[in-house]
């Protein structure tokens, strides 16, 4: 088993739920290697508080993977550890400076909101650097997010084809709130020539990709649009939307 997968069942044995798809992960030095691997063990062994302070000792010393599979720990309260928004975002930053996209991610929201808990101001030019950084992986929730960021002007000047540019790129990906968003910006004709069939093609397929919280804003949106939509238009929409998922995978 790689040192990847071996990860990531670890993960699913400690009740988390996160991939490590795309991370870009300097290969460990021998002692740091060595604390993961006791943390691993003592974990295995019924010592989960002996396990931590390993992964602890590991990350500290430039383990990519016990940083990150720490502040996933302490982002949720798993594995033995109490929940500690100041440890998940002590230990996301030593995943982001390790090379993990996800965590970037997770870091370019946290700046997204601010976190007064932790005395950690909004600051949407922290959020833009996370998410370019992580768009490179390519992630497309970070793809997302730098289409969300350019509309609306967060950390950098309002820029509506930059923005869709990021959002087809994250829609390409089936990202169901890339494509949610794009509905909305057919349907506004925000940036783009207004096109309702085109615009609803995209929001049922925000439904389709999107987790079922996903898909319920898509539902808000088409009940908002509903009346805009003239007669044999749905019917074109969903046409589209066949297309459009033929052209990118099928199924």
């Amino acid at each position: 088993m790689t040192a990847r997968k071996s990860l990531a069942a670890l993960a699913a044995a400690l009740g988390l739920s996160f991939t490590l798809a795309g991370g870009v992960f300097a290969d460990p030095l021998p002692e740091t290697q060595a604390a993961f691997d006791r943390g691993v063990a003592a974990y295995r062994s019924g010592n989960a508080e002996g396990a931590v302070d390993e992964w602890k000792e590991a990350a500290e010393g430039g383990h990519t993977g016990a940083a990150w599979l720490l502040a996933n720990l302490y982002d949720k309260g798993a594995g033995g550890v109490a929940q500690s928004d100041a440890k998940a975002y002590e230990y996301y930053l030593l995943a982001v400076r390790g090379g993990q996209p996800e965590a970037a991610v997770r870091l370019g929201v946290i700046y997204l909101s601010g976190n007064e808990a932790i005395g950690l101001k909004r600051n949407y030019e922290q959020a833009l650097r996370s998410f370019e950084a992580a768009s490179l992986a390519p992630r497309a929730d970070a793809q997302y997010y730098l289409g969300i960021m350019h509309r609306r002007g967060w950390g950098t000047p309002v820029d509506r084809t930059e923005s869709l540019r990021w959002l087809l790129l994250s829609a390409k990906k089936r990202y169901g709130p890339a494509l949610t968003e794009l509905g909305r910006v057919y349907m506004e004709g925000e940036g783009v020539e207004r096109d309702r069939v085109e615009g609803w093609s995209y929001l049922l397929l925000g439904k389709r990709f999107g987790t079922p919280e996903q898909g319920a804003e898509a539902d808000a949106l088409m009940e908002k649009y509903d009346g805009w939509m003239k007669r044999g238009e749905k019917d074109s929409a969903r046409d589209m939307a066949d297309t459009w998922v033929s052209a990118h995978g099928g199924a």
